[in-house]
């Protein structure tokens, strides 16, 4: 109901929902569907841990319930972006259309094993190694955003998220990266939605094209490109251009 609140608000008409699960202990992607079930606002992803010994059938199993893609979280799952068990996972999301949207660079405040397994040079590989998989590369790199954008502007199926991330970088990503391939992203409950928002619109000043394609339009798209047929014509996601 929060969240509903502030996206009424705000005036933002889609937010995806990004569970993350451990192998054994939680169901997250089921509880997260189960919550979003009747709010056509809320489009839950999935998420299966590489390591699970179920994976291929619990990937099936959630793209069946209509998910549109997975989450990968290096740093509290535990598995390096480049791990066996995790490239088994991206072929997969990639023979099944799914998004790969990934917690990408570290943060800061992670322990040191989380931020060594979040290093931005380790996503190269299974980017490099999965042209077919579209990679979202959450939070843009987060402290090596730099790093990040170099990716985006090297391979046509990475795409840049741009929350946590401080307005001169907002904006050098916006002048710099791929404008079609740049997508909001507020990593609410950690942030309220109107900061990040902000940020944006600070950014996109005077440049309305850019902020639609950033705020609606982009992420319109890269929904609508993971949907079911039957679910492509409903695929409206993010927020209403102010």
């Amino acid at each position: 109901p929060t969240l509903l609140a502030e996206m009424r608000a705000l005036g933002v008409t889609r937010a995806v929902l990004l569970p993350i699960d451990l192998p054994g202990v939680s169901d997250n992607a089921a509880r997260f569907a189960d919550a979003a079930a009747g709010h056509p606002e809320l489009v839950a992803f999935g998420s299966v841990h590489p390591r699970d010994p179920r994976q291929g059938d619990r990937l099936a199993a959630q793209v069946a319930r209509g998910v549109r893609g997975v989450k990968v979280h290096p740093a509290v799952q535990l598995v390096a972006p480049e791990d066996p068990a995790a490239m088994r996972l991206y072929r997969r999301c990639g023979q099944a259309g799914v998004i790969v949207f990934w917690h990408c660079g570290p943060v800061g405040i992670e322990s040191g094993l989380g931020r060594a397994l979040s290093q931005v040079a380790r996503y190269e590989a299974p980017i490099r190694a999965n042209p077919r998989t579209t990679f979202v590369l959450g939070h843009a790199g987060a402290l090596q955003a730099g790093q990040a954008l170099a990716l985006a502007k090297r391979y046509p199926n990475v795409w840049l998220e741009l929350a946590s991330q401080g307005l001169p970088t907002i904006r050098q990503i916006l002048a710099e990266g791929p404008a079609d391939r740049i997508v909001f992203g507020s990593d609410w409950p950690f942030y309220p939605q109107a900061i990040p928002l902000a940020k944006v619109l600070l950014a996109t000043e005077g440049r309305p094209d850019l902020r639609r394609a950033v705020l609606h339009d982009n992420a319109a798209r890269l929904l609508a490109s993971a949907a079911g047929p039957a679910k492509r014509q409903q695929a409206r996601p993010a927020a209403r251009p102010p």
